[in-house]
């Protein structure tokens, strides 16, 4: 699987081409902030009324999947419980962001937002937070590219290389089905031919027989090519299929995307890199 990384610093509400995006709430924070907040004003308050509710209170662990109606570039919004921020610690910050991982995986999002700040706070480094979500997110998705959930660029090249091959058989037996009529026409050639051989032998030895009558529809001495031979086909040309992608956007102030594009720089160049990653912007 390829993962490939790009950077937003804009508007998280206007982030294009994703499928989805992830939103934390804290369970001790009130108004919503963050990606959450903006998701929140453009949903009409959607996510308050949900707090309100007491259908989701931002729990540790607790999560939802929030269906945007197209009021947003992208379709699905992860609400994920960080707990209270008072009792934030790294190894909250590297389950949660592990489970991020496992839950977008679980969902097939192959394109999707992330703000890492929101997750980790202050308990960890921007690098270290990437390492452990990127690294976390490869070992998520399965190997298998028609596993669940399917990858949908790799189904389309299977769909078009089955259209190929049914179309390369079809073919195949329309040019069988040619040939042998065109050896069957032959060979009703060669058996008036022979006869008029016969009738011409026949009439020059003094026999008196008749030449043979023209059959209707025979159009004698022109020869008709022969069609193509099925094995002259080879074999159908098929698509390679495409590796498994993951396209993240990675949200964030100017000075928190600085540090990150510049950690998967020096990794780029690291052979000895935990994780291997194409990224631009």
């Amino acid at each position: 699987m390829r993962v490939q990384v790009t950077f937003e610093t804009g508007h998280p509400a206007k982030t294009e081409g994703v499928d989805g995006a992830v939103a934390v709430v804290w369970q001790d924070e009130r108004p919503l902030r963050g990606l959450a907040s903006h998701a929140d004003w453009r949903l009409n308050g959607f996510l308050s009324r949900l707090l309100m509710g007491d259908k989701f209170s931002g729990k540790a662990g607790e999560w939802l999947l929030v269906h945007t109606q197209g009021r947003m570039p992208f379709t699905h919004l992860f609400l994920v419980g960080m707990g209270r921020r008072d009792e934030h610690s790294v190894r909250r910050a590297r389950s949660a962001l592990e489970g991020i991982a496992g839950k977008v995986a679980l969902a097939g999002l192959h394109a999707f937002s992330i703000d890492l700040s929101d997750i980790i706070g202050e308990v960890l480094s921007s690098e270290d937070a990437m390492v452990i979500f990127l690294d976390a997110l490869s070992d998520s998705y399965p190997e298998d590219e028609f596993s669940d959930p399917p990858y949908l660029p790799a189904l389309q090249v299977k769909e078009r290389n089955e259209e190929r091959a049914d179309h390369h058989r079809r073919r195949r037996v329309e040019l069988g089905e040619a040939r042998r009529l065109w050896e069957g026409e032959r060979e009703a050639d060669a058996v008036l031919q022979a006869r008029a051989a016969q009738a011409q032998a026949a009439s020059e030895e003094g026999t008196g027989a008749p030449p043979p009558r023209p059959v209707a529809g025979h159009v004698p001495d022109r020869e008709t090519p022969a069609p193509p031979d099925p094995d002259s086909l080879g074999a159908p040309e098929v698509e390679p299929v495409p590796e498994r992608t993951v396209r993240v956007v990675l949200l964030g102030e100017i000075g928190r995307v600085g540090e990150l594009r510049q950690a998967l720089k020096r990794m780029s160049a690291d052979e000895q890199a935990p994780i291997d990653v194409e990224w631009s912007r």
